[in-house]
């Protein structure tokens, strides 16, 4: 999924707000949110839809003209980067225009459809989704036909995703996964389940992962950044992503 380029997406775009001077505080908040969007756009490539940038906070234009802006939440409805389509909603505070911040956290949705491509052979076929709490996967017991629903408790950490079968729906009837493969031919099916915990890949120093959840958009990864990533991502976002925040500056898009 990429949480890297979260990270740089999110510290690039507050280089962006410095761009914005004069004028009422309306004005001054418009302008600066284009520019952010405009960089964030810019270091997401052209694939990303439905990118968006909003400085949050009383005054947040006139605010700009001081260094200190608060509250910058920017996102995106759809980027995809590796094969993988994904939303980014992340929210940095304490901004300052030099490209700074206090804290941010952000949340990368990847879809149902999505996870199903990338399931693993063991449960490969079934078909993900979510009962409102769960992350269920939906298909039939081996070779037997039987249709289940089985639901799974999903969290986050240091190791990665882990993704552990909670109970079983089997025919409208609720059970333990324990009662389902304590019947005859049924022990192989605990196997296929799990748990199992699935690597995010290797993250930027100060980016941790705090959770994740069944939504009824897709599952959904939080991390929280530290002062330190973020000030040190803004600079690699500038030297290696080609895209110009400054005033004037049109920005060259890369994936």
């Amino acid at each position: 999924m990429k949480t890297r380029r979260t990270v740089l997406v999110s510290t690039a775009a507050l280089a962006a707000v410095i761009a914005a001077g004069g004028g009422t505080n309306a004005l001054v908040e418009h302008k600066a949110q284009e520019r952010a969007a405009e960089a964030t756009r810019c270091r997401l490539g052209d694939t990303a839809t439905g990118v968006h940038a909003e400085l949050t906070d009383p005054l947040a234009g006139l605010k700009t003209l001081t260094g200190h802006v608060g509250t910058l939440h920017i996102g995106a409805d759809k980027v995809r980067h590796d094969g993988t389509s994904f939303a980014v909603d992340a929210a940095l505070h304490g901004v300052s225009t030099d490209g700074s911040a206090t804290s941010g956290s952000a949340t990368v949705t990847v879809g149902y459809d999505e996870i199903a491509k990338r399931l693993p052979k063991q449960v490969r076929g079934m078909k993900p989704g979510t009962d409102g709490r769960h992350l269920t996967l939906s298909g039939t017991v081996g070779d037997t036909g039987i249709p289940v629903t089985v639901l799974n408790k999903v969290s986050a950490g240091p190791r990665g995703l882990t993704v552990t079968p909670d109970s079983v729906n089997v025919m409208g009837q609720q059970m333990k996964l324990s009662t389902l493969t304590s019947l005859p031919g049924m022990d192989r099916f605990a196997d296929q389940l799990g748990p199992r915990t699935v690597g995010i890949g290797k993250l930027p120093k100060g980016v941790q992962p705090t959770g994740a959840e069944a939504t009824d958009d897709g599952l959904a990864l939080d991390f929280r950044f530290s002062p330190d990533s973020l000030r040190s991502a803004g600079g690699d976002a500038d030297a290696s992503s080609g895209c110009d925040s400054g005033p004037g500056g049109s920005g060259s898009k890369g994936a």
